[in-house]
């Protein structure tokens, strides 16, 4: 079901009350067409209803336990093979990293860069200098409902869900705790009241891609993994570690900063301008703001460990 809008409503084909959002379709809310003369129609698009966000919420962080669940069954059953796998520990840790993490990472991934074509305007204003990115288009890219980033949007917050239930079981401390929180609230925000989905098919979408990796190599981490596991296979180690650093630097080195400024410029103009239109998602667009901020700071810190890192593991491979 869709929210409300202004205009008076010519009646389409109107959908159940609440309804599990499972595609990018189910996303595009067309229960209405507005008439806006005797000549002209359009149809309006717009969010689906809180209910049916929360319902789907609900059954992907399900869908996250049971996938979890599964496969502790399957490495339970595999305990034999490799001695890492005796220890039940290991097992779930593994289970967590591969299972939650590193899959949702991947599917907000796939949905981003499925949809990139969102961003054409920033990808041909960055790769062939045309003047896409319009200053006074900057409503378009703040305001304009697309059904691929509210996906994206609902993917990552609900992955932000089951995060932090983990975090909190796992007691992975107060910090990723307050990661968990500034995302998903800047997830929510992005929903309702709705803005800026132009930019969230990179930063909940795309940019995870990157992530998904790094979950993979925390199976690695002797302090968030398991235990061993990086002297057991070595190799597997550096790979993902240098697959993780070159995927890094393209999506958070890169590509990140680009997207941040063109972020920063278009909610400066919002904040300016004397249109009362989208007066109620100012504190939302300071939010985004303030989180891409503090989020931009950590890449840079994260690079220089990421640096570090590989050179450490390169040598060891030397050795």
């Amino acid at each position: 079901m869709c929210r409300p809008n202004r205009g008076k409503p010519v009646q389409g084909s109107p959908r159940r009350k609440h309804s599990l959002l499972l595609t990018t379709e189910s996303f595009r809310c067309n229960d209405f067409v507005f008439k806006k003369d005797d000549d002209d129609r359009s149809e309006w698009v717009g969010a689906p209803t809180v209910g049916s966000t929360l319902m789907t919420v609900a059954a992907i962080v399900v869908a996250f336990f049971g996938i979890e669940h599964g496969l502790r069954y399957v490495f339970q059953a595999l305990k034999d093979s490799h001695y890492l796998l005796e220890n039940e520990t290991n097992r779930h840790v593994l289970s967590r990293h591969i299972g939650v993490d590193a899959l949702a990472c991947l599917a907000v991934g796939y949905v981003g860069i499925k949809n990139l074509h969102i961003m054409d305007d920033l990808k041909n204003h960055t790769l062939r200098r045309s003047k896409s990115m319009v200053e006074t288009d900057y409503e378009k890219r703040l305001f304009t409902y697309h059904p691929a980033a509210q996906q994206v949007l609902l993917l990552f917050f609900s992955y932000q869900v089951k995060n932090m239930y983990d975090t909190i079981v796992w007691n992975d401390g107060i910090i990723f705790i307050i990661h968990h929180l500034l995302s998903g609230a800047a997830a929510w925000g992005g929903m309702y009241p709705g803005a800026a989905h132009f930019y969230a098919i990179f930063y909940m979408g795309i940019s995870e891609i990157s992530t998904a990796i790094l979950c993979l190599l925390a199976n690695f981490d002797d302090e968030f993994g398991v235990v061993g596991l990086g002297d057991a296979f070595p190799i597997t180690r550096a790979a993902l570690g240098v697959i993780f650093a070159v995927a890094f630097i393209i999506c958070r080195a890169t590509i990140w900063p680009i997207v941040t400024y063109h972020l920063f410029k278009d909610s400066i103009q919002a904040l300016k301008s004397e249109s009362s239109k989208y007066r109620s998602k100012d504190k939302w667009i300071k939010i985004f703001m303030f989180t891409s901020s503090a989020l931009s700071i950590l890449q840079v810190l994260w690079l220089g460990e990421i640096i570090v890192t590989v050179k450490t593991e390169v040598e060891k491979l030397l050795v």
